[in-house]
């Protein structure tokens, strides 16, 4: 039986939308995209969004929320008012507490107040990694815990190819319009490693605003800015990269670096956070620390690897993130008691 799901969200990333189709294949969805998100304008933005919570939530199953944040508060309430399921993704930075980089749900006082009563009154809380569920027991409080599950972030990719011999890029991929988030992704340990191998060629894919200024500014010769890219422009610049990096000091879980597996990119990684659960068993392809000799002997093998080993890579990391498997978790939450 389909259930009415109330589908509450304040961003319109990629992986959100995706599970808004993966839920809307078997259910009948009503979106609330909450877009007032700065100054001001949140006050109107909670105000219009208490009546529309006090018209759909009643009309409602389930209330599915991605991140708890601000506009999860009201949602919760009502929906624990009525009696309604209550689930909140946990996507990453709600769990996250880097003060030192300003970095964080809970940094702002509106926003501690805002995951602590949000997380509280739902009655699921689903983080999308092992070490994004370690932030929240940590960060918000070890009680959340008998209510909360992992279930993996998903990607089916439409476009595996890992046999094209011309590729040289070396690729990271960070959304970013400050420079604190350049150095939580590792931005500035990729352009130590650019810095170090002067003969090949770099690229950043995401920074804008003050990021954006601040890499043009301090960048070495043989490394590429690229601000943000569609999602179909990001996938084809995927297509035509050897390898994809993430060294990231604080990862929920890693997307980007999924996408350029499927698309083909050997992929190199910081044994940590997020980024380390997708690489886990693969050979070669994790650093230990942000190690510029230690790098450069990986992307070094990287470069020689050939399409039958990124077949293989592909094959021990792309089906434990398949949609089907999340979308088979997900019923087992809509479903239960």
């Amino acid at each position: 039986m389909e259930k009415r799901i109330l589908f509450v969200k304040h961003l319109n990333s990629s992986f959100i939308r995706r599970d808004e189709v993966l839920l809307a294949q078997h259910h009948r969805l009503k979106v609330f995209h909450f877009s007032q998100n700065k100054g001001w304008r949140v006050v109107f933005g909670l105000v219009r969004q208490f009546f529309v919570m006090l018209w759909l939530i009643p009309q409602s199953h389930l209330v599915y929320i991605w991140f708890a944040d601000f506009h999860a508060v009201i949602p919760s309430i009502l929906g624990r008012a009525f009696r309604r399921k209550v689930v909140i993704i946990i996507g990453g930075v709600d769990a996250s507490y880097l003060p030192e980089y300003r970095y964080g749900t809970k940094t702002r006082l509106f926003g501690k107040l805002s995951v602590k009563l949000s997380t509280r009154l739902a009655t699921h809380l689903l983080p999308v990694s092992i070490f994004t569920k370690n932030a929240l027991l940590t960060n918000i409080s070890p009680q959340l815990e008998t209510k909360t599950r992992v279930i993996y972030n998903c990607f089916d990719a439409p476009f595996l190819s890992a046999d094209n011999e011309y590729r040289r890029e070396i690729l990271t991929v960070c959304l970013a319009s400050r420079v604190n988030t350049l150095y939580i992704k590792g931005v500035d340990f990729f352009i130590e490693v650019a810095r170090a191998l002067p003969e090949l060629s770099f690229s950043v894919v995401g920074p804008h605003g003050e990021a954006y200024n601040f890499l043009m500014q301090t960048k070495p010769d043989n490394l590429n800015v690229i601000k943000p890219l569609s999602h179909d422009e990001l996938q084809q610049t995927l297509l035509r990269s050897k390898i994809i990096c993430q060294f990231s000091r604080h990862e929920a879980f890693g997307l980007a670096l999924l996408e350029g597996i499927a698309s083909g990119c050997f992929p190199i990684g910081y044994d940590f956070g997020g980024t380390a659960e997708i690489l886990q068993h693969t050979q070669n392809t994790l650093i230990s620390k942000l190690d510029v000799e230690e790098a450069k002997s990986r992307l070094r093998f990287a470069l020689s690897a050939d399409a039958e080993m990124m077949k293989t890579i592909q094959n021990q990391v792309l089906p434990r993130f398949s949609c089907a498997l999340r979308q088979q978790q997900l019923r087992q939450i809509i479903y239960s008691d």
